[in-house]
């Protein structure tokens, strides 16, 4: 008889205990990269390992939350080359000196692995925007974040 009102009473704290369990979400992931929005340091923009969504132009190589500068904006959210806060034609008189680089370079912002004109028509569509949303607190603040 005691034995029976343990096995009850384990499988009622159980079924307890799992029952909260199933009201605890996951964390959001605004741009369903597979990057919760709090690791993601570009969270409105698909670049985790779900991968990145075409757009203009096609970000299919920011896939691995790469952030060449270390500034904690994804490449596919940072038109900002310069990081000065905003993006103007000087961003794009920097990208057209980077014409030519290879994969790394903070000017490459469609992670295709080299810089181009299509880089820097990423940064004449973005005249006048900010970098991000980023989700890491270092993002914007001047210091390097840590590399993924």
């Amino acid at each position: 008889m005691t034995r029976n009102l343990i096995v009850l009473g384990c499988a009622a704290l159980l079924a307890f205990g799992l029952s909260f369990g199933s009201f605890a979400g996951s964390s959001p992931d605004s741009d369903s990269d597979g990057v919760p929005d709090a690791f993601d340091n570009c969270s409105s923009t698909p670049n985790g390992p779900l991968g990145a969504t075409p757009g203009p132009p096609a970000l299919v190589g920011c896939d691995s939350q790469e952030d060449y500068d270390v500034d904690g904006y994804g490449q596919a959210c940072d038109p900002d080359v310069n990081n000065d806060g905003g993006v103007g034609l000087d961003d794009v008189n920097d990208v057209l000196g980077a014409q030519g680089a290879g994969a790394g370079n903070a000017s490459d912002l469609n992670c295709d692995g080299g810089v181009g004109l299509d880089d820097a028509n990423v940064v004449l569509g973005a005249q006048g925007a900010t970098p991000g949303p980023s989700g890491l607190s270092c993002a914007g603040t001047g210091s390097p974040c840590s590399a993924q």
